[in-house]
């Protein structure tokens, strides 16, 4: 989430008496702190079920989606527009989500400027076109691409890089240090990764104000292939849905979590709670469909049409209708 977004994959070290066993997490911080930080979670993790767990640190969203198809993954903790093309051609399912310190399992989009600057709303930032310089997430990113495109730009008929003096795509952390440093106006963030960025960077924090909030989207995801022996699926999903609540080591699991991602546990979901995404990802590809001016009429009418086939069909996987 929100939205710090790397990606770290957790792969497990193949052995004539194990199956194969790998973790994604999708985060923003440094690759080898945050393999450091989880490195605990994988130990007890391994214990749990008696696999070899290894940790691999990827910051590429597509690679560790080609991964996952290839079966090189598992299981990966990963945003929710992730974790449906996951469910969609990886033959993943969604367990649990991320449950963070205080027991907070959502999170917001927002929108930062400098204290001393003039933008003071949304009708300030929307009122000056090819005047400011923009730093956004990367595409298909969830709290820095897809809710504030939708949210904020698309439902105001406007597409966001045609509207910004500059548009840059970074992750949370980069577009936050890009704002501090004076290189853009505006920054795209998200609750989650914003308190993290306030304790490592409390001097810029404390010179910066949000402008917008977007609505609250469920915390992110953690999903499994639904290939894994029935056994062993059982397996992880109590590992994480029990950790630190149950058990002789509760406090220690929960020093290991907040260590890990200030999280305070997992709870237990499934791909029903991704109907929120297939939303916001049909309306940002019509949305965008309808700016494409290299495309015929009959051409736009057929793509439309498998847009809402593949919308039909996602909402079959995931359950059904909200």
């Amino acid at each position: 989430m929100l939205h710090r977004f790397f990606a770290l994959t957790f792969v497990l070290l193949t052995a004539p008496c194990y199956a194969d066993l790998s973790v994604g997490l999708l985060t923003s911080r440094n690759s080898e702190q945050s393999l450091e930080d989880w490195q605990p979670v994988l130990n007890d993790l391994a214990q749990a079920t008696g696999q070899k767990v290894t940790g691999i640190v990827l910051s590429d969203r597509d690679e560790l989606l080609r991964r996952m198809q290839k079966n090189q993954i598992q299981i990966a903790r990963l945003d929710d527009k992730l974790a449906l093309d996951a469910v969609e051609t990886a033959n993943a399912e969604l367990f649990a989500r991320l449950s963070q310190t205080g027991n907070v399992n959502d999170y917001r989009s927002v929108i930062l400027v400098k204290k001393s600057s003039s933008i003071q709303n949304v009708e300030d930032l929307l009122n000056r076109p090819k005047q400011l310089r923009y730093a956004g997430g990367q595409p298909g990113a969830m709290a820095e691409y897809l809710i504030p495109h939708y949210h904020l730009f698309f439902k105001r008929n406007v597409l966001p890089e045609n509207y910004f003096k500059l548009y840059l795509q970074r992750n949370a952390e980069t577009a936050f240090v890009a704002l501090a440093q004076g290189q853009v106006d505006v920054a795209v963030s998200n609750t989650f990764d914003l308190e993290q960025l306030k304790e490592k960077f409390p001097r810029d924090f404390s010179q910066m104000r949000i402008v917008w909030e977007s609505p609250k989207f469920a915390f992110d995801p953690l999903v499994m292939r639904k290939d894994l022996p029935p056994a062993l699926k059982k397996s992880i999903s109590n590992f994480f849905t029990q950790y630190g609540k149950v058990g002789s080591n509760t406090a220690l699991a929960k020093q290991r979590l907040y260590y890990a991602d200030q999280l305070a546990g997992f709870v237990a979901a499934d791909n029903r709670s991704l109907r929120q995404v297939t939303d916001l990802q049909l309306f940002h590809d019509l949305f965008r469909l309808t700016f494409n001016t290299q495309m015929s009429v009959d051409a736009k009418k057929k793509q439309e049409k498998l847009y809402y086939q593949r919308f039909d069909a996602l909402v079959g996987v995931l359950g059904g209708a909200k």
